[in-house]
């Protein structure tokens, strides 16, 4: 007999012992007597000890645990007033309401942006924060979606605008339809959408720099005539900033609006589909709130 099971039965023989009751004659058509409560205790106590031999009850799973907290990476550069490096801005103030409001933990890692959307591709992080939604990234990226398959911009973070910004007394031009670029060289943001767009327009997007201050000295120093900037910090800088005041201009409708997204990484997003689509839903309700618009009006923003 294997040392284990011979070690049980000697435990259940002991407890036998211990409560063996004094021999009494069996009374015909009598039922077996029911066992004494320590004896019955006993038992399965020593049957308890022996967990680990063939055929012990399998252990029960307990209810399930808080879910593990979600990363998500940001741009790492000033974008004024939607985020920054610091994880502050208005991104961040809806995301802290939708944690208090579904009782979730957020984790931030502030990238450059090209890193951002390859770790998202790669599974590195579980979400992005403001990102546009293309077909490109579809394979990897989950958006919420409209039944016709669009990203829906009700639960989006928010909208945002390429702008066109030209040197002063260069050779670009921008009237609402038509971008003229010497050379068809663009100065983009670096790992933005809007560089895939001009290169199926016929444009040379050049992604030398990922802040739009940097974008901003590449036309105040003559490297560029034109850049396509997103989002309002190149807009405030091309105002305030003496270094470019009268050296560059602004000029023009936006050449692209477009919502950005908290995009969940695929394989996030089909594990619990459930969360993703809760936060979602949190983020259209956070944006439509009176706390909400009242910090979006204080920061410039008269509809978040």
């Amino acid at each position: 007999m294997p040392r284990q099971a011979a070690s049980r039965s000697a435990r259940v023989r002991a407890a036998l012992a211990a409560f063996a009751p004094a021999a009494l004659p069996a009374l015909p058509g009598a039922l077996p007597a029911p066992l004494p409560a320590a004896l019955l205790a006993a038992l399965l106590a020593a049957g308890a000890a022996h967990g680990g031999e063939p055929g012990a009850a399998t252990p029960q799973p307990g209810p399930p645990g808080p879910s593990a907290p979600l990363v998500m990476c940001y741009e790492d550069v000033e974008q004024r007033p939607w985020s920054s490096p610091d994880a502050s801005g208005l991104n961040f103030e809806l995301l802290r309401r939708v944690e208090k409001q579904l009782g979730e933990r957020f984790v931030y890692a502030p990238k450059p942006w090209r890193r951002c959307i390859e770790e998202l591709r790669l599974g590195t992080v579980d979400a992005v924060v403001a990102a546009a939604d293309a077909k490109s990234r579809r394979s990897f990226a989950a958006y919420p979606l409209r039944p016709d398959g669009s990203a829906d911009p009700a639960r989006a973070l928010y909208s945002d605008s390429v702008n066109v910004f030209l040197r002063a007394g260069g050779r670009g031009s921008w009237d609402g339809h038509t971008l003229v670029a010497p050379n068809q060289e663009v100065a983009v943001q670096s790992g933005y959408l809007i560089s895939s767009v001009l290169r199926e327009r016929g444009y040379r997007p050049r992604e030398l720099v990922k802040s739009a201050e940097d974008a901003l000295r590449l036309l105040q120093t003559g490297m560029f005539d034109v850049a396509l900037l997103q989002g309002a910090e190149a807009s405030r800088l091309a105002v305030s900033d003496p270094r470019f005041q009268g050296k560059v201009v602004q000029t023009g409708p936006p050449y692209w609006v477009l919502p950005l997204h908290l995009a969940f990484n695929r394989a996030a997003y089909r594990r619990n589909p459930q969360r993703a689509h809760a936060i979602w839903e949190a983020i259209a309700a956070a944006r439509a709130s009176a706390d909400y618009r009242r910090l979006a009006a204080e920061a410039g923003v008269p509809e978040p």
